[in-house]
């Protein structure tokens, strides 16, 4: 319960300091590309602009893997030309949140996983107010000492201001 009052106070508070600022919705994926698992995270996104190359982006959602994840980042855009075409780079933490109930024995397995991540990736308008963006995601989880560099990360942002 702590950690929804630490989530909601957080973004009134983040919010209410933002009105000069640009601010962006959307939905976002990971694809994990290595088989067997080919394991798909998908959310939804906020974009919030500190100035204008830096950026902070908050992430919270589900997978097919059972996890739920929530995150942030902080990203500098490489390259901008006239807000219509961004390359950028980002390194963010995240929790993940791992549940599964095995049939077999009806016992819940529950474990949680810090990930740090870092990402490149590119990003077009497409539309004044519409952005579609992907990029190469690794993930390094503190906890198990475990690199896992193969993600692909897209989605589509709508900015609202």
């Amino acid at each position: 319960m702590k950690y929804v009052f630490l989530i909601v106070f957080s973004c009134t508070s983040f919010l209410g300091y933002s009105q000069k600022n640009s601010l962006s919705v959307g939905a976002n994926s990971d694809l994990l590309l290595e088989s067997p698992a080919y394991d798909f995270f998908y959310g939804f996104q906020a974009k919030y602009g500190l100035k204008d190359r830096n950026y902070i982006l908050g992430n919270i959602g589900y997978s097919t893997a059972n996890i739920t994840f929530i995150g942030a980042d902080y990203s500098y855009d490489l390259i901008n030309f006239n807000k219509i075409f961004k390359a950028y780079t980002n390194a963010g933490v995240g929790a993940e949140f791992y549940s599964e109930k095995w049939k077999q024995s009806e016992t819940r397995i529950k474990e949680t996983y810090i990930p740090l991540n870092v990402q490149i990736g590119i990003e077009l308008a497409i539309a004044k107010k519409l952005q579609i963006y992907a990029g190469y995601k690794a993930k390094y989880y503190i906890d198990e000492d475990v690199f896992d560099p193969n993600y692909l990360n897209f989605g589509v942002r709508y900015k609202l201001r």
